[in-house]
């Protein structure tokens, strides 16, 4: 996967979007020290003249062109022949160079901004060029990345990525219950297989797995809340419009969950304007007459910068990593503090207009950047006047990716729900972990990078007339393998948590120097 990326954002660059910049005629920026610097020179008689790599010489603009024919591969360079226009006679010179925002915005649509993570991995904390631990990540790759563990469900045939859980759960005291469909699971001969897989730079401890058999009727599926309350979803609602907050329209990434998403512009942001550090979706549905509430229902998960900068906020705690775990180890009020402020900020809020203002309606949470997960919040619409309900998304710019966005106003549907536990599950050198994942006391299941374990459940009947979801429900908690060196960043640590904008500003002042960084490799 890093070497994709790498070869991708390579591709991105060489295909970049180039312009032509209008430059001052000084001597300190034509000095001849780039060789294949392209330059177009307009003469006041109105010729246009493309030359490279000129130079100021005296009154005039100067540069160097071979003679005759391009030589053989073999052959020595020709020899090189002096020309000059006076300075007198230009009207404008300009430089070809990249355009950093069509470069950033071909960059997003080719692989997403999981590609701007090479340009951001060379630079030290949080685009400050101070403070923290450092990647050492280069050409593409994210040496440090984690987000969280990683479940396979076997269709059959293959493998494939079905979930990835608790994410956000960065510690021990955060350490939480995640619910998540499972899309791809089958059974055969009346048993199912999971795998959980630790890929990533990270420690796992799963404290509990198990597969939820939900029956419900036909037409209708089930998803999960923020707190693992599953809802009943039936005919969707989808939106009549949808804008970020730039103005920019976004109804055809979002109007269905079909892997087109809606994610964030990251160039032209400025961290000294409020507007610009945050970032989202304001959506319209219409509303049936006399509904009081809605469920709203979103397909998407966080960005592969998100857990770029989750990294690097405990990276920032430098040799005092250990001591900053075991001091929240020892202090899970400071822990959920914590825990919450990082939610505000970095989680997708979920608010509706009413009377003009945006009223709070709760959290999307953090869904690690490998698969889209759907998540179902509830929407107190009895104060909305009219037959429009406005919804707004909002997060850090760059953050998430929004797939797919519906209401459904439908009363909530009868489900009987039966939990199934691991028949057999073999963990790391072909050990029994069964215990470790039954319940959420006792001792964990602890998988390393590279690690996995491979569980298989028996699958019960299911009921003439009714259909059948599962979802998988975990417990547990990872330790993010960041560099722990250095002295601590106090002011930047401080400013992400006490600054409500604190983690707004750090990201977006590192996706600009990722952007810069990305302007440079292409002149």
């Amino acid at each position: 996967m890093k070497r994709i990326i790498a070869v991708l954002t390579t591709a991105a660059f060489l295909q970049g979007c180039m312009h032509w910049g209008t430059k001052p005629l000084e001597p300190k920026r034509f000095d001849g020290a780039k060789p294949s610097r392209q330059v177009r020179v307009t003469l006041a008689d109105g010729e246009i003249l493309i030359v490279r790599n000129p130079f100021i010489s005296g009154d005039s603009l100067v540069w160097l062109r071979g003679l005759g024919d391009d030589p053989p591969a073999d052959d020595p360079p020709p020899s090189l022949e002096r020309q000059g226009i006076p300075l007198a006679q230009i009207r404008r010179v300009q430089v070809r160079e990249v355009d950093a925002a069509a470069t950033a915005a071909l960059v997003v649509t080719t692989v997403g901004i999981a590609a701007l993570l090479a340009a951001a991995a060379s630079y030290d904390g949080w685009g400050s060029g101070s403070g923290g631990g450092r990647s050492g990540g280069s050409g593409g790759s994210c040496d440090y990345c984690a987000s969280c563990p990683l479940v396979y469900s076997w269709d059959g045939r293959e493998w494939k990525l079905d979930s990835g859980t608790f994410g956000g759960a960065i510690m021990r005291a955060l350490a939480r219950t995640d619910v998540d469909n499972l899309d791809f699971v089958r059974g055969e001969h009346g048993m199912m297989r999971l795998k959980v897989a630790n890929e990533l730079n990270e420690t796992d401890y799963v404290d509990a797995l198990s597969v939820l058999a939900v029956n419900h009727d036909s037409g209708l599926t089930v998803a999960p809340d923020a707190a693992g309350r599953l809802h009943t979803i039936g005919a969707l609602t989808s939106p009549t419009a949808a804008r970020d907050f730039r103005g920019h329209d976004a109804l055809a990434r979002v109007r269905a969950a079909d892997g087109w998403s809606w994610e964030s512009s990251p160039a032209g942001r400025d961290t000294l304007i409020a507007a610009d550090l945050r970032d989202g979706l304001e959506l319209a549905f219409p509303r049936p007459h006399g509904a009081g509430t809605a469920r709203l229902v979103v397909d998407g998960n966080v960005t592969t910068w998100a857990a770029l900068m989750m990294q690097r906020f405990v990276a920032a705690h430098g040799r005092a990593t250990q001591a900053w775990y075991d001091s929240l180890d020892r202090d899970p009020h400071g822990a959920r503090r914590l825990g919450e402020a990082v939610a505000r900020q970095a989680f997708l809020s979920v608010a509706v207009l009413v009377d003009g203002r945006w009223q709070p309606q709760g959290l999307i949470w953090d869904a690690g950047p490998e698969i889209s997960k759907r998540q179902v919040a509830v929407l107190d619409v009895r104060a909305v006047v009219g037959d429009t309900v406005r919804v707004r998304l909002e997060s850090v710019p760059s953050f998430w990716l929004v797939d797919g966005v519906a209401l459904d106003y439908a009363p909530e549907r009868p489900i009987e729900i039966t939990e199934l536990l691991a028949a057999s599950a073999v963990g790391p050198r072909g050990s029994d972990v069964r215990e470790q994942l039954s319940t959420v006391e006792g001792s964990s299941l602890t998988l390393e990078p590279g690690e996995s374990a491979e569980l298989s459940f028996g699958v019960p009947e299911v009921p003439g007339g009714k259909a059948r979801t599962y979802l998988l429900r975990t417990h547990g908690w990872y330790r993010i393998h960041a560099p722990e060196t250095g002295e601590p960043d106090v002011a930047l640590l401080g400013a992400l948590l006490s600054d409500p904008l604190g983690i707004s500003k750090a990201s977006v002042a590192r996706m600009n120097a990722a952007l810069g960084a990305m302007e440079i490799a292409g002149r």
